[in-house]
């Protein structure tokens, strides 16, 4: 049976001499919403203290980096701009190296999108009239669709309707214009009850009218490590990923061949883990979302250090508290669906991952 082991002040000072970079997810890792979780910015600022260099790393499409770096700075995080690399980030990254230069970009998504694409020098297809149409031909009559725009980017778009899907659709019946996606998560985290479906539901509708699929950029695609890895000269053997989900993070960093470490502060349980960990013996391939370490929170990385004596731990975390060694963790529902009964996806000859089902994250 595969094993994952806790990490606690009895093998916290190994695990961190094995480390130089450390990849962060960040809703259910740094934050849930718009609060921070307690203890995660004096982690960061530790790990920071102790030559860790920390990258920032989120499927997160709704805003651009100069809105991110208000938040983690409202939040209490020390970040430099260039450590965070989002979904929308991504974005720019791929059409800039990708898209001729005389070619714009029809968006559905953000505000915050639109502009970390136009950061990179894209240019963004501006959106079409919004008066309300009754038919088909008043609508295909008005519409117009500039000859220039070689891409569509798909993430969450609060404001989408069948005029961006009719234009969409068509952009894309052309096979020489790109067709990408932020990420395919299904729904947002919720704290109040209600689904909040994610731009996965809106890659669903692009998909069954072009009847094409799209290349994936952010986790768990490979696409970021290859700019993470030469930006910082990354050390895949002293590198691990820090996430909360199996199906984005965890997944990531197996492709990427780096150590995994699952936060249960966020989406997966430590019972999906060890359903996971069973599933292995009939789904090989399981072993894929499978961490190597896990830990309440991040903040419990910075009690185990407290505790073996590693350095001192700021005030606000309290390292006499939820001892990491004698805890027991109580073992969530599991979600009946089960993403081993079907193939995800696979990689294309670029490394880019082609998924061919949705799987639920939260």
């Amino acid at each position: 049976m595969h094993q994952f082991q806790q990490i606690t002040e009895a093998n916290v000072k190994e695990f961190l001499d094995s480390v130089d970079t450390v990849l962060l997810d960040c809703d259910g890792v740094l934050w849930r919403g718009e609060d921070a979780i307690p203890g995660s910015p004096e982690t960061v600022r530790l790990l920071r203290a102790m030559g860790k260099q920390p990258v920032f790393l989120t499927n997160y499409s709704i805003l651009s980096r100069k809105d991110l770096m208000e938040k983690f700075t409202h939040l209490g995080y020390d970040v430099n701009e260039d450590e965070i690399y989002s979904s929308a980030t991504l974005a720019g990254l791929y059409l800039q190296t990708h898209l001729n230069q005389d070619k714009t970009v029809f968006v559905l998504g953000s505000q915050g999108l639109h502009d970390e694409i136009e950061s990179f020098g894209v240019n963004v297809a501006p959106l079409d009239s919004e008066d309300h149409v009754f038919d088909i031909q008043s609508l295909t009559e008005t519409l117009k669709i500039d000859p220039k725009i070689g891409a569509v980017v798909v993430a969450f778009d609060i404001n989408f309707n069948y005029r961006k899907l009719l234009r969409a659709a068509n952009i894309l019946s052309k096979k020489e214009n790109h067709f990408l996606v932020t990420n395919e998560d299904p729904r947002l985290p919720s704290n109040d009850g209600w689904i909040v479906p994610d731009c996965g539901c809106i890659i669903e509708s692009v998909k069954t009218a072009t009847k094409r699929s799209p290349t994936v950029l952010g986790k768990p695609n490979k696409f970021a490590w290859d700019f993470i890895s030469k930006r910082f000269h990354v050390d895949p053997a002293r590198t691990v990923m820090i996430g909360d989900s199996l199906n984005t993070d965890i997944l990531f960093g197996y492709n990427c061949g780096i150590r995994r470490a699952l936060v249960l502060s966020g989406i997966s349980s430590f019972a999906d883990v060890t359903k996971r960990i069973e599933e292995v013996k009939d789904h090989p391939n399981a072993e894929k979302w499978i961490p190597n370490y896990y830990l309440n929170s991040l903040s419990c990385l910075a009690k185990c250090m407290g505790r073996a004596g590693i350095c001192e731990v700021p005030t606000e975390i309290e390292i006499d508290s939820d001892s990491e060694s004698e805890e027991t963790i109580e073992e969530d529902s599991v979600s009946t669906d089960d993403p081993w009964e079907r193939q995800p996806g696979t990689f294309d000859q670029n490394g880019f991952f082609q998924r061919s089902a949705i799987i639920t994250t939260v």
